[in-house]
Parts: structure tokens; sequence; C-alpha cells
């Protein structure tokens, strides 16, 4: 039985209840609507190569490229413009750090199929063997063969050594003797290169030779003939007359079949 005058709290309660129930459940709600989601994890993307980035590096590799070979072609020229030079001068296998043979060996080391070094050591070796030819005609037969080494040291497969050789072999066996001149008396007309070629004429006469006259200059080598040939009174001098720089008298006998 309800008191009079006291509030019947169980009218109301069911109601109370209900609804703080209802706005506990929309806070709630409201709270879970509020609430962020979850970020779900990002699936990494992989990157495409940047195609402007590869081509500048391929641009600056082949700049590099040609940069380095243009400074070997330099290189290269620079030692052959030495090489040429050294040739041109008849420094051909010394001295040997500026030798026409030095610089053309440093390019075949660098380039072995280079066509200006290796003509270049052709032209040495032929140099070689006009030096040889030149001294054989001299009567300077070690001078000669000394020149022909080293012409076979340069190149070996030169086909005119052979024919150097025979030549030079073929000098030897004419040569009845060889009679060098000096050539400080000889440019002063001194009496004792007068009786050295006294002496010299009458072998020649003797022997019936030919004779090879060698001199610095062509007015001593006429003026050798001219004595020779005084000295020869019931003879004909048959002789020849070349450029050398030291002044000899070479008795050429006559070839034998």
């Amino acid at each position: 039985m309800a008191v009079p005058g006291r509030f019947d709290m169980s009218i109301i309660l069911p109601g109370v209840r209900i609804i703080s129930i209802m706005a506990l459940i929309l806070s709630l709600i409201g709270c879970e609507m509020s609430a962020p989601a979850p970020e779900t994890p990002a699936t990494p993307v992989a990157e495409a190569p940047s195609t402007a980035s590869a081509s500048v590096e391929e641009q600056l590799a082949a700049e590099a490229a040609r940069e380095d070979a243009e400074r070997h072609r330099r290189y290269i020229a620079d030692i052959l413009y030495d090489g040429m030079r050294a040739l041109r001068a008849d420094r051909l296998m010394t001295p040997a750090d500026n030798s026409a043979y030095h610089y053309f060996s440093r390019v075949l080391a660098l380039e072995p199929d280079n066509a200006v070094a290796r003509d270049g050591m052709r032209d040495i070796a032929l140099r070689y063997l006009q030096l040889a030819d030149t001294a054989s005609r001299q009567g300077q037969f070690d001078n000669a063969e000394t020149f022909l080494r080293r012409a076979e040291s340069v190149d070996d497969e030169l086909p005119a050594i052979a024919a150097a050789r025979q030549t030079l072999a073929t000098a030897r066996a004419q040569t009845h003797s060889v009679h060098t001149l000096d050539n400080r008396d000889l440019a002063q007309r001194q009496q004792a290169v007068v009786r050295q070629l006294e002496d010299i004429a009458r072998l020649a006469a003797e022997h019936n030779t030919f004779v090879l006259i060698t001199a610095p200059n062509d007015e001593l080598g006429r003026w050798i003939y001219a004595q020779l040939q005084a000295s020869m009174t019931d003879a004909r001098l048959r002789a020849d007359i070349e450029i050398g720089e030291q002044a000899s008298v070479r008795l050429v006998l006559p070839r034998t079949s």
C-alpha cells in the first residue's frame, strides 16, 4: 500500500532503466561511429625505373668512352710523330730511349696492328740495308755486317736482307784491299796523303783492279783521282767516286766466273 505523500519509485524505475540503457546504447553507437576505422596496411608498389635517368646515364657513359678514345688516339699520334722524327734523323735504334725503334715498339705494344708503326719498323730495317750497302762498297765490311744484323733484329722477314748478305759476300771476295785516308791531312793536301796515294796507285796497276774512291765531297774525290792517275803513267785508272764521311780507296778485283 502506498504511503501518502511518498513518491513511489517503483512506478518510474522501469522507465528510467530503459531510458538509461537506450542512452548508453546511443552513446556507444555514437562513439563507434566517431572512432576512426583501422588502417589497412598498404601494399608496397614497385617503382618503375625512370627512363629519363637511364638515358642520361647512357649518354654520360658514351661521352666518357669517346673522351677516352680521343685521349688514346692523341697519345698514339704523339708517339708516332716522335718515331718519324727519329727515323728522319737516322736515330734508328740508338739512343735506346729516343730512337725510332723505341717509339714504334711502344705503339705496337699498345696496338699490335698499327699500320704506321709496322711501316716504320720496315723503314728502319730498309735504312740499315742502305747503310750496309754503303759500308760494303767502301770496304767497311765489319760495319756492313753490323748493319745487316740490326736490320734482321728489326724485321727478320724482310726479303731484301738475303740479297744484301749476298752483296756483302761478293764485295768481300772482290776486294783486294781497303786504304783509309786521314780526313784532316786530305783536306790540307798533305804530302803524307800524296805518298799514300802513290803506293795505292802502284797496287792498282799491279793487280789491274777497279778503284772505288770515297771522299767527304766531290772536290776532294776528284783530287784523289788525279793523284792516283798521275802515279799510273802506263795505265788508265778505272775508278768511281762516291761521297762518304770517311775518305778511303778500295781496290776491287775483277769478277771471276
